[in-house]
């Protein structure tokens, strides 16, 4: 399957979108690009079981704060 223009604005379509035309080639690289970055993970050896590690921190959210995002609280 060619990933071109058509394949670009009919996927949108069929995702209730209605991509201009002049936004059509930008949209098209960056799913050319995504479609690259999925090829690379799945070169990645990974075992059945393994599963993601997510780890979410609110520390970031209010640098300049003394107390922290939590109030102090931890």
């Amino acid at each position: 399957m060619a990933v071109d223009q058509t394949f670009i604005k009919n996927l949108a379509e069929a995702n209730g979108l209605n991509l201009p035309e002049e936004r059509l080639d930008a949209v098209l690289r960056q799913y050319q690009s995504y479609l690259r970055t999925m090829e690379r993970i799945d070169t990645v050896p990974l075992e059945r079981e393994s599963e993601p590690a997510i780890r979410y921190s609110l520390e970031s959210i209010n640098p300049g704060s003394a107390a922290g995002p939590s109030g102090g609280r931890r």
